[in-house]
């Protein structure tokens, strides 16, 4: 299976840059699995491209491989048999030998690796692209994985190429009315369960497509020593993050309660402020988020923010399967998987609750009136799903039950008596919105039908 699926919205942005007359240099990057490649060749598909994919090798290994795909594309087995003492050498030939008259798309992925082999190299590459490229009908796509470098080679304002892009992309993670594309048999329980295992990332989806179950899709593509993902957390910050130790800590932290920054830097015996780079770096992966009650009218200043684990695969190695690992290491993993039943449950649950946050902002904020939408909690309650308008009133408060029994009107009362007790204020076109994976009661459906303020939500995925 080889799904391309969403990415319009990126694929626009290369388009729009194509099309401009003058040269576009255009910044794509994300952590690994997101479909970066899938993405530049989709748009590369009907055009003149030379995409280049580097590697590890040396220096020289990468210009001679560079110069074999200038030549396979354009056609010119010169490029190919020249020896260049200097990139300016190949560039030079490249400019000479392409045409003129129609734009030239130049793709370097994994363009990190390039910078490792010629830490000068986004140098040598702002030089040409200042005397030649951004007036010779080029268009330069750079794209990489390693976000903490890519970053830095290409968009601080230390970098040599800072201040040249036309465009720059940071790939996320799909969105949940995506992964029904993914799945053989897309019924609600399915869904749910899947993204809890990959997220919304392509690369997991495509693997499990035709897994029968989600215990099944564990065994074989996480759990067993050999399968495919057993090693994959270890990698995603190896390859993507130049001080995976830290990052991993704190992966640990979080998965463990410790939500704070506070909390953290005492379980890592390191000070507070010298973990918040890391926990944005992580951030900027769509790794982990940073979530504050709702009601919080300066969210980025507030002291109540927690910390949470966004990436669903990870947030089940390192909430389920890490404390467990040496069991599936040395024993048999299906009964060592008994071992994690609560936690999985628990950790679908999870993933429910933020899939129904999700979908509330997709589906319900405009016509709330709710200007944010997030979690609600204080000292001695919480709500899964809430909103606020522009006055701070709440204009959405709902819950999300991940059981095999009908949610009943006990839910909503409970719900609407918390809001009562904790004297939160409420708008006056406020709605009740309930979430459920088995349905309603008969009462409660004819009391929703009845008020036109309550909702029920059975399905994410129609």
């Amino acid at each position: 299976m080889n799904k391309f699926i969403n990415r319009e919205r990126e694929l626009s942005t290369l388009n729009r840059v194509y099309r401009q007359p003058e040269s576009g240099l255009v910044v794509l990057y994300g952590r690994r699995r997101l479909g970066k490649t899938s993405l530049l060749r989709t748009f590369a598909n009907d055009k003149l491209c030379v995409y280049y994919m580097a590697d590890r090798a040396a220096e020289l290994s990468q210009r001679k491989a560079m110069a074999r795909m200038m030549a396979d594309v354009l056609n010119e087995p010169l490029i190919e048999q020249v020896q260049y003492a200097e990139w300016y050498d190949l560039f030079e030939i490249f400019d000479r030998l392409r045409p003129s008259d129609q734009k030239m798309v130049l793709v370097i992925d994994e363009y990190q690796y390039l910078c490792k082999a010629q830490p000068a190299f986004s140098s040598f590459l702002q030089k040409w692209w200042d005397e030649h490229w951004k007036d010779g009908n080029l268009q330069l796509i750079l794209c990489g994985s390693l976000t903490s470098m890519m970053y830095r080679e290409t968009l601080a304002n230390s970098s040599p190429l800072y201040g040249r892009s036309a465009g720059q992309i940071l790939l996320r993670p799909l969105s949940l009315g995506h992964v029904p594309a993914f799945v053989k048999s897309p019924d609600e329980v399915t869904c749910v369960e899947r993204y809890a295992l990959c997220g919304g990332v392509p690369r997991y989806l495509e693997l499990f497509s035709e897994a029968k179950d989600f215990e099944s899709a564990l065994l074989d593509g996480v759990l067993n020593p050999d399968a495919p993902l057993h090693m994959e957390a270890r990698y995603l910050l190896q390859d993507e993050i130049d001080v995976p130790n830290v990052c991993w800590s704190l992966l640990e932290a979080i998965a463990s309660g410790s939500t704070r920054i506070s909390e953290m830097a005492a379980q890592l015996a390191q000070p507070a402020s010298s973990l918040t780079r890391y926990l944005s770096l992580l951030r900027d992966l769509s790794m982990i988020e940073r979530e504050v009650p709702v009601s919080e009218k300066n969210p980025s200043k507030s002291k109540r923010g927690v910390y949470v684990i966004r990436d669903s695969f990870l947030r089940l190695w390192f909430g389920c399967i890490y404390p467990y690992e040496s069991f599936f290491e040395i024993g048999d993993p299906r009964a060592a998987l008994k071992k994690l039943s609560p936690l999985l449950n628990r950790h679908i649950e999870m993933t429910y609750e933020m899939l129904c946050r999700e979908y509330a902002q997709t589906h319900m904020a405009l016509a709330c009136d709710a200007v944010r939408i997030g979690r609600q909690w204080g000292a001695h309650y919480e709500v899964d799903v809430a909103g606020v308008n522009a006055r701070g009133d709440f204009s959405l408060l709902g819950e999300c039950k991940w059981s095999k029994k009908r949610v009943g009107l006990s839910v909503l009362r409970d719900l609407q008596e918390t809001a009562e007790q904790q004297n939160l204020p409420l708008a006056s076109d406020m709605q009740w919105v309930l979430f459920s994976r088995s349905g309603f009661s008969d009462d409660l459906k004819t009391l929703a039908k009845e008020q036109g303020n309550v909702r029920l939500i059975a399905k994410l995925f129609d």
